[in-house]
């Protein structure tokens, strides 16, 4: 096994890591967030971040099973974590679009991030 064969290994593993801990991270904040949820807005973003959970399970699953759908899971997913993590900003307290701005884009590098990570480990 050559070195860069288990760099990738490892990029693969440690995205699966952090793709489950995220799911599980926003999994149970959705399901707190459902009982708090007031407004149309933060119903919204609570569906999505419930939605962007499943899609973290479903990237970490694609990897490894079920490959020809990744690509789409994938997209759909850094789409769903930006979504949530703009609206978080816009209707949980009052709305700071610079923030929600903010937010979306860390959350879209981060998710390009993991993407990368789980190309990279493919080879």
């Amino acid at each position: 096994m050559s070195f860069g064969s288990v760099v990738r290994r490892a990029l693969s593993g440690c995205a699966v890591v952090i793709l489950v801990a995220l799911s599980w991270w926003m999994l149970s904040g959705g399901v707190r967030n459902a009982h708090q949820a007031r407004s149309p807005g933060q119903q919204a973003e609570t569906l999505v971040q419930l939605a962007c959970a499943l899609l973290c399970l479903a990237t970490a699953v694609t990897r490894f099973w079920w490959r020809r759908l990744g690509r789409a899971v994938r997209i759909a997913w850094v789409a769903s974590l930006a979504g949530m993590a703009g609206l978080s900003a816009l209707v949980w307290g009052p709305p700071m679009p610079p923030i929600a701005l903010l937010f979306a884009a860390v959350a879209l590098l981060v998710g390009w991030a993991v993407v990368l990570a789980l190309g990279t480990a493919a080879g």
